[in-house]
C-alpha cells in the first residue's frame, strides 16, 4: 500500500479505538511532506481532528519546541491533552525536532495502542540526525514503516536542496565540494586527498549522501545536475578557487594526463609555478596532435601566465603559442614572434625567430613588426655569415621580406629588378634556398618577367626536391602551387598536394587542411573542373573557423567566385574579402567580386567601374600576369554588349599580347578564343581554331569545350558541337551546363547556371509558361523571370526563343 493508504487505513481503525505510529521514510524530495498534506484532507473528511509541527533545523536548541506547534505549550506532558479523541499527530521532518520534543513523542506512541489517536511522523534518509538515538527510540515505536520511492532530484526544490545542504556537517560538505571540483566519477584515492578525509569517513558520507539520495555511490557521481549546482552555489569563491588549486596538482601528481591537469589549470588564475608549465606545454602538444589547435592555443597562453617574467623560457612559450596559432590566427603569430625577437640577445636569435614568420601575415602586419623584420635583415646582411646555420637562417628571412615586398605597393618593382633575364636553373640543396627560389618564380610569375615555360621548369624541380609536408602552407613553398597553375602546369602539383593532404590526415593537422584544400581548389579550376573546386570552396566557406580564413584562402575562393560568376558565393565572400582589403590581393579580389555582383544585378556600368579599378590597382603593383588577373576580358565583353565595339577590341587585342608574352597555352588559347568571338568572318573562325589548337595541349580542358563550342556553332560543325560538349562533361559539369557553360560564348564567359536557374532553364525547354514555371517551383512569377533574365545574360541570347535555338545544336534539352 501507498503511504496515503497506510495513514488511512490506521485513521479508520483509530475512530474504533485502536491508534497506531506510522513512519514515512525517504530519500531528500520523497514527497513525504505531500502525503502529511493528503493525511490532513483525509483525516478532516473523517472528522478527525488534526495536530501539525514541522522540525527544523535552526530550532533544534529550543525545548519542546515541536510539542509547543502540535499544542501551544511547552509542559512536558503538554502532549497529553491531545491523546483523547479521534486525532491525526502529522510531525514533518522528525530528524530536525528538539531532544525534548522526541522524547515526549517517544512517550506518546507508547501509548497509542490504548487511545484513538494515530501519529505520523516523516524521516529523512541519509540526513545526519536521522540515525541519532532518540529519533530512532521514536522510529522502533512505530506500527508502520513506509519507504517511499527514491524521486527524481530534479523535481526537488532548489530551496530544499540548499537547506538540505548547509545543515550538513563539515566532512560531508569537504566530499561533496571535492566532487564538484574533480567532476563525475573521481578516483577516490585522489578525492579522499582533497576532501581531507581519511577512506573509511569518506565511504561514510558517500553512504549516508546516496541515503539521502544525492549521490551514486558507485560512481560516486552526483545524480543530477540539480545536485551538483546546488553544491556550487553553497561553496564560497575562495574555497573552490582553493579546491581547484590543489586539484591540479594532486592529479598531475598522480599521473594523469596532461590535457586533465591542463583542464583544471586553465580554470585558475593564480600562478602555479614551473610545474604548471611543463604540463600546459605538454598539453598543448597533445592537443595539436589530436587536432585541436584552438585549444592548444588556450594552453599556452595560460602558461604565459606562469612564465610573466622575461628569459628564454617566456621566449620558448611565445614561440611555441606562434606555431599552435600560425594556422589559425596568423596575426597574433606574428606578433607573439616580434615579442620574442624583441627579448633575445644575439643576431643569430633573432633570426631564428623571425624566419619562423607565415608570409602572408608579414605582409599584413603592423609597421613596428615590418620594422623589427627589417632590422633583422640588416643586421644579417652586415655581419655577412660565414656559419652554415645563420647562412640558412639569412636565406630563410630573405625569402619572407622578398615575399613580402612582392605584395607591397611601391616595393614590388625592386623584387623585379632583382630578378634578371632567366629563373636560375640550379636548384639549391637546403630548404632555406629552395623557400628563396620559389619567391623568386612566384615574383616573376606575377610580374610576367619570365616565360611561362622557363619557371615552369624549374618549379617543377623544385617542387620535386621539397617534401610534400602539410607544414608547407606556412613557408614560401606554397608559392610553387600558384607559379605552376599560372604556368598551365598542374599535374605534378596535383600529385604533390594530394600526398600533403594525405599527411595532413594522419597528422590530424586540421589547421593546414584548409590551406591544402585551398591549393588543391585552384588546381581544379586550372584544370576546368569547375563544378569540383565550387563545391571544395563552398566547404571551406562553410567550416570556416572564429578567426575566419587567411588571405591565401580568400583569394583562391574570390578567384573560384570569379571564374564560375556564381552569385552566391560572390555574394557571401565579399563581406568576408571587404574586411581584409588592405592587403593588397584582396583588395583587388574585392574589385573583382564587386564587378561581378553589379553585372549580376544587370548593372553593366558599375561592373566595369569596379574592373577597371581593379586594372589600376593591378597596375600600380605591377602585378601584370593574364591568367591570374584577367580582368581585360570580363571588361571587354561587357563593353561589347554595351556596343563599344572599339574600346572591347582594345582590351581584347592587350589580354592577347599579354596572354603571348607570359607565354602559358591556356593564357594564349583563351586569349584567341574572345579575340576569335569579336571578330567578324574568316579572321574571327582563324582566331578561334588556333585557340582550339593552342588549347589542346592546355590543362584546362573547360577553356578547350568553349573553343570548340565557338567554333561549332560559328562554323555549323556538329561534331565540334557533339566534342564540345564531351568535354564538359569530363571536366564534371552535368549535360545541361555543359551545353550553358559552352554556350555562353565570349572567351572566358562560359558561367554555369545556378540551380534555380538551371530548373527554370529546363521548364522553358520543355515549353512551360513563366506563370506554369512558377506554379511548378512554387514561387513568384516575378522570381521566374528574373532567373530567366539572369540565364539569357550567362547564355548571350536575347530571350526564351535564342534560349532553344542556342541549345538545340547539341540535341534537346532534358526532360524537366
Amino acid at each position: 500500500m501507498t503511504g496515503l493508504e497506510v495513514i488511512a487505513t490506521a485513521l479508520r481503525l483509530a475512530r474504533s479505538g485502536a491508534g497506531s505510529l506510522v513512519v514515512l521514510r525517504g530519500p531528500l524530495g520523497s514527497g513525504g511532506s505531500a502525503v502529511l498534506q493528503d493525511a490532513r484532507r483525509v483525516a478532516e473528511s473523517l472528522g478527525v481532528r488534526v495536530a501539525r509541527a514541522t522540525g527544523a533545523r535552526p530550532e533544534r536548541g529550543f525545548p519542546f519546541g515541536v510539542v509547543h506547534q502540535l499544542t501551544g505549550s511547552t509542559r512536558p506532558d503538554g502532549l497529553r491533552g491531545l491523546l483523547v479523541g479521534p486525532t491525526l499527530i502529522a510531525v514533518d521532518d522528525l530528524h530536525w525536532a528538539d531532544e525534548e520534543s522526541l522524547r515526549a513523542l517517544a512517550c506518546a506512541a507508547d501509548r497509542l495502542d490504548r487511545v484513538p489517536v494515530v501519529m505520523v511522523v516523516c524521516v529523512r534518509d541519509g540526513d545526519v540526525w536521522s540515525d541519532s538515538p532518540l529519533v530512532e527510540q521514536v522510529v522502533r515505536r512505530a506500527a508502520h514503516v513506509v519507504r517511499l520511492d527514491r524521486p527524481a532530484v530534479a523535481e526537488a526544490s532548489r530551496r530544499e536542496l540548499v537547506t538540505c545542504l548547509r545543515a550538513q556537517p563539515s566532512r560531508v560538505r569537504s566530499v561533496l565540494d571535492a566532487m564538484v571540483v574533480l567532476g563525475d566519477d573521481p578516483d577516490i584515492e585522489v578525492l579522499v586527498s582533497l576532501a581531507a578525509v581519511d577512506e573509511v569517513g569518506c565511504a561514510t558520507v558517500l553512504r549516508a549522501m546516496d541515503r539521502l539520495g544525492l549521490v551514486d555511490r558507485t560512481g560516486p557521481r552526483f545524480v543530477h545536475r540539480v545536485v551538483r549546482e546546488a553544491v556550487e552555489g553553497t561553496m564560497a569563491p575562495a574555497d573552490r578557487a582553493r579546491l581547484q588549486t590543489r586539484a591540479a596538482r594532486l592529479l598531475h601528481d598522480v599521473g594523469r594526463p596532461a590535457e586533465v591537469v591542463a583542464a583544471r589549470l586553465l580554470a585558475i588564475t593564480c600562478a602555479q609555478g614551473l610545474w604548471a608549465v611543463d604540463v600546459l606545454r605538454a598539453a598543448a602538444e597533445s592537443a595539436m596532435g589530436r587536432g585541436a589547435p584552438l585549444v592548444a592555443v588556450e594552453y599556452l597562453r595560460r602558461a604565459l601566465l606562469e612564465q610573466p617574467q622575461a628569459g628564454w623560457r617566456r621566449v620558448t612559450l611565445l614561440v611555441d603559442l606562434a606555431a599552435a596559432e600560425r594556422g589559425v590566427d596568423r596575426a597574433a603569430a606574428a606578433a607573439h614572434l616580434s615579442v620574442a625577437a624583441r627579448m633575445v640577445a644575439t643576431t643569430r636569435e633573432r633570426a631564428a625567430i623571425v624566419a619562423r614568420f607565415v608570409p602572408g601575415a608579414l605582409v599584413e602586419a603592423p609597421p613596428a613588426v615590418r620594422e623589427l623584420f627589417q632590422g633583422v635583415e640588416d643586421e644579417l646582411r652586415a655581419a655577412r655569415p660565414h656559419d652554415g646555420v645563420v647562412a640558412d637562417l639569412a636565406l630563410r628571412v630573405e625569402a619572407r621580406s622578398h615575399h613580402a615586398e612582392c605584395l607591397a605597393p611601391g616595393r614590388f618593382a625592386r623584387c623585379v629588378d632583382r630578378l634578371g633575364e632567366r629563373p636560375d636553373e640550379t636548384i639549391p640543396t637546403t630548404s632555406a634556398g629552395r623557400e628563396l627560389l620559389s619567391v623568386r618564380l612566384h615574383c616573376a610569375t606575377v610580374a610576367s618577367v619570365w616565360r611561362a615555360g622557363d619557371v615552369a621548369a624549374v618549379a617543377r624541380r623544385l617542387l620535386a626536391q621539397s617534401p610534400a609536408q602539410p607544414d608547407h602552407v606556412h613557408t614560401p613553398i606554397a608559392t610553387l602551387v600558384t607559379t605552376l597553375c599560372a604556368a598551365d602546369s598542374v599535374d605534378a602539383v596535383s600529385v604533390w598536394l594530394n600526398s600533403a593532404m594525405e599527411r595532413s590526415l594522419a597528422a590530424n593537422a586540421v589547421a593546414e587542411q584548409v590551406f591544402i584544400e585551398a591549393e588543391q581548389v585552384l588546381v581544379l579550376l586550372h584544370c576546368g573542373r569547375i563544378a569540383a573546386a565550387r563545391s571544395i570552396a563552398e566547404n571551406i566557406l562553410a567550416t570556416a573557423g572564429p578567426h575566419g580564413l587567411a588571405s591565401e584562402v580568400l583569394v583562391t575562393l574570390a578567384s573560384v567566385a570569379w571564374e564560375t560568376q556564381d552569385d552566391h558565393l560572390v555574394t557571401r565572400l565579399i563581406p568576408l574579402v571587404e574586411k581584409e582589403t588592405h592587403n593588397p590581393a584582396l583588395s583587388v579580389a574585392y574589385q573583382l567580386l564587386c564587378g561581378a555582383a553589379s553585372v549580376a544585378a544587370m548593372d553593366p556600368q558599375a561592373g566595369l567601374a569596379h574592373l577597371r579599378g581593379a586594372g589600376s590597382q593591378l597596375k600600380e603593383l605591377g602585378w601584370r600576369n593574364p591568367v591570374l588577373y584577367p580582368w581585360r576580358a570580363e571588361a571587354a565583353r561587357i563593353l561589347w554588349r554595351l556596343g563599344d565595339v572599339d574600346a572591347a577590341r582594345a582590351l581584347a587585342v592587350e589580354q592577347h599580347a599579354l596572354a603571348v608574352e607570359w607565354g602559358s597555352a591556356a593564357g594564349v588559347g583563351r586569349a584567341l578564343c574572345h579575340l576569335g568571338s569579336m571578330t567578324e568572318g574568316d579572321a574571327g573562325v582563324a582566331a578561334l581554331r588556333r585557340a582550339v589548337g593552342v588549347l589542346e595541349g592546355s590543362a584546362n580542358r573547360f577553356d578547350l569545350a568553349r573553343a570548340l563550342w565557338q567554333v561549332g556553332t560559328r562554323t555549323a560543325d556538329r561534331h565540334s558541337v557533339e566534342r564540345s560538349s564531351a568535354v564538359a562533361v569530363e571536366c564534371g559539369d552535368n549535360p545541361l551546363d555543359a551545353r550553358v557553360a559552352s554556350a555562353a560564348g565570349h572567351g572566358d564567359d562560359g558561367f554555369a547556371l545556378t540551380g534555380a536557374q538551371r530548373r527554370v532553364v529546363e521548364l522553358a525547354l520543355a515549353g512551360r509558361s513563366n506563370q506554369e514555371i512558377a506554379e511548378v517551383m512554387e514561387v513568384g512569377v516575378r522570381v521566374v523571370e528574373k532567373h530567366l533574365t539572369n540565364a539569357y545574360r550567362k547564355l548571350g541570347v536575347p530571350g526564351r526563343g535564342g534560349l532553344s535555338a542556342a541549345l538545340s545544336a547539341v540535341g534537346p534539352g532534358p526532360s524537366a
